[in-house]
């Protein structure tokens, strides 16, 4: 258990298990002291040393979101041309239309920001958003401010 310095001003005490390479940053899935539930926090967000506390009394076998597996389905944008939803089922290399993709339930948001996917709003071009999900509601429950 560690009690670390954070930029929001405010210490947390965490206890880590996994370190997470999301797209462009880093991030560390730990239990929150704060919030009881595992969450994932910027590395370079944490500020100073951390000052080791107590053993930990949450690890990695009871993060539910790190250890449950979920499915994603992405299909071409509707609003693309048939020729164009063409091209990108042959990029996805996509079967009967759908590229279907495993990945920890707790990693679901980041997927979706690395397939530029949007579930809030669609881009006014479609080409701009290329992909949609078909299964938001299977998914929900894992995302951020969904």
């Amino acid at each position: 258990m560690y009690h670390w310095p954070i930029t929001s001003g405010e210490g947390r005490i965490i206890q880590p298990h996994t370190f997470v390479k999301t797209g462009l940053r880093w991030h560390l899935r730990a239990f929150d002291e704060k919030h009881q539930q595992f969450r994932d926090f910027v590395l370079s967000r944490f500020r100073g040393q951390p000052e080791i506390l107590d053993n930990a009394t949450h690890n990695a076998a009871q993060d539910i979101g790190w250890n449950s597996t979920i499915e994603m389905i992405f299909c071409p944008d509707s609003r693309l041309t048939t020729a164009q939803q063409k091209v990108i089922e042959q990029d996805y290399q996509m079967q009967d239309g759908k590229l279907v993709t495993k990945t920890r339930a707790a990693l679901a948001q980041y997927l979706l920001q690395d397939m530029q996917v949007n579930i809030k709003f669609h881009d006014a071009i479609p080409e701009a958003q290329q992909l949609t999900l078909l299964n938001l509601n299977d998914i929900k429950p894992w995302l951020f401010n969904a």
